[in-house]
């Protein structure tokens, strides 16, 4: 069944209020002669609120419903069988009067389970998008008023109870349908009224922030609000309902100010808007947003590189365009883009400064990190950010606070990871400068819970740099408070895995820094609470190559402590048993050095197999291990004397089994390796590190 909107009256008692019952939806735009200036495509990666529209060439409508009375009364009963008002031609420029015995009311779709269905709505028989002029004529007569504004005819009627109905016209197709009220009605009554409740609508503001109306997408209809005196508080009155064919630009709303939830149904109004507007180059942007955030990088570079395609003037583009070529493993490209970013963002100092901070991140992950000119671009992202943080503009304020909480944190990473000196005393004020800015943020401009986890989350990356001279204690608590209140605060079951694996990433962050402090039962206890958080779901949702590798990494590390600190080769194995799956192959995209340290662990893993008598596997795992260090030597990534521990490990194996041979010919290649006397565990397969710090 369409989902049509049919006016009719309904005689109520006297001394109250008639209501009207409409059945409509439609993007806000205000007026045809009016509209909201766009800044929300400057708005940051990770924010929140109340985003703005941008401009756009589509005319607007607002739609009033008109109360006779002061007095308010109970929605009036809706009819099954409602009956549209026809016109009566001897009356211009109004709807019959006939229709003043009945309510009005809209028709509701007979399914309502699942998304609701994309469909303009239509108001007396008339469709935005679809009925020509002289429709609108034959049903309602002529017009009381016709005038020209922005290119568009406007008539208007009297449709009772409405005193003013504006009909847009643009290439003799009814653009919008304005329906004025004499008197404000609270959102949600009227959002009720129409049946309007089984869609998600979406706040719309002007570039300050102050909240103008509200949008159902999937209908094309709009509330617009009364407006306050007291600015930033918002009447959530509406005096003004628009109807207009549906658009992208409501699905590209919603998604944007939903951003870092819902990530489904963000994608859904992506697409419905795409489907509507195939070149809408933001909805493209944010589509490789979401799709990121997920942890599908190749669908979100294709997604980003379509938004470039369509709009690669815009510095915010290659901004997120450089992030998920970095997360694709695309590094260099990733650098390019984001120094193409800052030259072409001089008008655009907020945008600017994320690409600073991203600059900064950038140096500081790299297989040859330079940590002093990762400094700088943060320090220099904490400048171009500084004075935009009192903006009157909301979404550059938020943008600006965003790089301060990032920039902060990314110094105190440098400083932790670099050769500085006093790095414990610069990491904590610098961290804790960044959690100040967190709760300021929070505070004032609608920051969340998110902002206190990214702060504790990579306090603790940073700490792991400082090598055991810092206690993680507090932050541990901090990260594991947070952490669950952003899994239990959504039912998603994305959103609550990603929370779930974010946490536990940050634990094992937390189990590297007890081992450096050499608090090993501390180590061992925080590590299985990471294991908890990480392992669930892993058969239902596989978990993506990077993630397995750094499951691996977190089983491994937790058997070398059993192995190396506890001298425990039986519990030990246990670890290695579930490391060794998802060690097997290591990541196409890592270095050769990683490549290296790869091959360590695999060597490292052989020596507690021999001990617990698991000897071919043992043997398995460390010519395995040999061959993976002989890679990373031979492209230079590793010293040659490196491969002195495998090869007497392999010797010592041999002369054990009674292979006089090949346990000489394993000697002689130590010896060549010219390595200095190692303990067999004495390797790198355990620096520090061992997580994505950014």
């Amino acid at each position: 069944m369409r989902f049509t909107m049919t006016l009719r009256l309904k005689a109520w008692p006297p001394g109250r209020w008639l209501l009207c019952s409409l059945s409509a939806i439609a993007l806000l735009m205000l007026v045809p002669t009016t509209s909201a200036q766009a800044v929300a495509d400057d708005s940051s990666s990770g924010g929140s609120g109340s985003p703005t529209v941008e401009s756009t060439d589509e005319s607007a409508s607002t739609l009033q419903v008109i109360p006779q009375k002061d007095n308010p009364t109970p929605a009036p009963t809706t009819s099954k069988t409602p009956v549209p008002v026809e016109p009566n031609a001897g009356s211009r420029g109004r709807a019959s009067g006939a229709a003043a015995q009945q309510a009005l009311e809209p028709i509701p779709e007979a399914n309502t389970s699942g998304p609701p269905k994309v469909e303009t709505a239509s108001f007396n028989g008339i469709r935005p998008g679809q009925s020509t002029m002289a429709e609108v004529v034959k049903k309602w007569g002529p017009a009381q008023e016709v005038s020209k504004s922005q290119g568009f005819q406007i008539h208007r009627y009297v449709v009772k109870p409405f005193d003013r109905v504006d009909v847009s016209f643009s290439a003799d197709k009814v653009a919008s349908i304005v329906v004025r009220l004499d008197k404000a009605f609270p959102a949600k009554a009227v959002a009720k009224q129409l049946r309007l409740t089984n869609i998600r609508p979406v706040l719309v503001s002007n570039e300050l922030g102050d909240i103008l109306g509200e949008a159902y997408p999937e209908r094309g209809v709009l509330f617009a609000f009364q407006q306050n005196q007291q600015q930033g508080k918002p009447t959530m009155d509406v005096t003004e309902i628009i109807l207009e064919p549906i658009g992208p630009d409501a699905f590209v709303l919603r998604a944007e100010t939903n951003l870092q939830s819902n990530f489904k149904q963000n994608l859904r109004d992506l697409d419905e808007a795409i489907k509507v507007a195939p070149n809408n180059a933001r909805a493209h942007w944010l589509r490789s947003r979401v799709l990121a955030a997920t942890g599908q990088s190749d669908e979100a570079l294709a997604a980003s590189r379509k938004a470039i395609a369509l709009g690669g003037n815009n510095a915010r583009f290659r901004v997120t365009h450089a992030q998920i070529l970095d997360q694709a493993g695309h590094r260099k490209e990733a650098i390019t883009e984001t120094a193409r970013a800052i030259t072409m963002s001089d008008e655009r100092p907020h945008v600017k400064a994320r690409a600073q901070c991203l600059m900064g991140d950038l140096l500081s992950d790299g297989p040859e990190p330079d940590w002093a000119a990762a400094l700088k671009f943060h320090m220099t992202a904490i400048r171009t950010a500084d004075p935009l943080t009192a903006s009157r503009h909301p979404a550059i304020r938020l943008a600006a606070k965003e790089v301060m909480v990032d920039a902060h944190l990314g110094a105190a990473n440098d400083i932790a990871w670099g050769r500085w000196g006093g790095k414990e005393k610069a990491v904590t004020e610098w961290t804790k400068r960044a959690a100040a800015f967190a709760e300021e943020l929070i505070e004032n401009d609608g920051g969340s819970s998110e902002h206190r986890f990214r702060v504790a989350s990579r306090t603790l990356a940073a700490m792991v740099g400082v090598e055991g001279k810092m206690d993680p204690t507090d932050w541990v608590k901090e990260v594991v408070r947070v952490g669950n209140k952003l899994i239990d605060g959504t039912t998603a079951p994305n959103e609550k895995r990603q929370s779930r694996w974010e946490l536990g990433m940050a634990l094992f962050n937390a189990v590297q820094i007890y081992h450096s402090r050499k608090q090993y039962d501390l180590a061992l206890e925080v590590g299985q609470q990471a294991v908890g958080y990480l392992e669930p779901g892993r058969q239902d949702n596989p978990l993506l190559p990077e993630q397995r590798y750094l499951l691996g990494r977190l089983h491994f590390r937790l058997g070398a402590i059993h192995a190396l600190n506890k001298e425990n080769h039986a519990a030990a194995v246990v670890w290695f048993d579930k490391a060794a799956p998802l060690l097997e192959e290591p990541l196409s995209t890592k270095p050769d050095a990683e490549l290296g340290r790869h091959g360590e662990t695999l060597v490292s893993m052989g020596v507690s197999y021999w001990e617990t008598g698991q000897q071919e596997k043992a043997m398995q795992l460390t010519r395995r291990g040999l061959g993976l260090m002989k890679q990373a030597v031979s492209s230079g990534a590793m010293a040659s004397s490196t491969l002195g521990v495998p090869y007497e490990n392999l010797a010592a194996m041999h002369r054990h089994l009674g292979n006089d041979a090949e346990a000489k010919e394993m000697e002689k290649l130590a010896g060549n390796a010219r390595t200095p006397k190692a303990t067999r565990h004495g390797n790198t397969a355990i620096k520090k590190g061992e997580t994505i710090r950014r």
